[in-house]
């Protein structure tokens, strides 16, 4: 193995530690990511109990994503936004405001997607 190649790998693990760092901070401070994770692992559950399809399966794994993806990119643009202007300023809420209303967005869109695969199993159960 080359020098070059070896450092080239040496780097990708330096960014996958840098992402684990990030999961495991945003795990340990912020609430809302483990009360989406915890929800996201409920509808796991329910797509195992109810069996779904494999495009279902691949619905629910994107929204998902799309959900705690927004929460980190939420999160990260709090703090910066927290680091760069301390001091209360109309910006900064507005700029913070429109960062979770994306997260809203996205969560209220899984919910119509959980409604859309698994209440029609639920019926067929009742």
């Amino acid at each position: 193995m080359s020098m070059a190649s070896s450092g080239r790998k040496r780097r990708k693990f330096i960014g996958l530690r840098f992402a684990k760092n990030g999961l495991k901070e945003i795990f340990l401070t912020e609430r809302n990511f483990r009360i989406h994770l915890f929800i996201a692992g409920l509808a796991c559950l329910m797509g195992v109990w109810l069996p779904i399809s494999w495009i279902e399966w691949a619905v629910l794994i994107t929204i998902i994503a799309l959900v705690l993806t927004l929460e980190v990119i939420n999160s990260s643009i709090e703090r910066v936004i927290d680091y760069l202007a301390p001091e209360q300023h109309p910006s900064a809420r507005i700029i913070k405001d429109m960062a979770a209303a994306a997260v809203l967005i996205a969560a209220i869109a899984s919910i119509l997607i959980g409604m859309c695969i698994f209440l029609p199993k639920l019926m067929l159960l009742m």
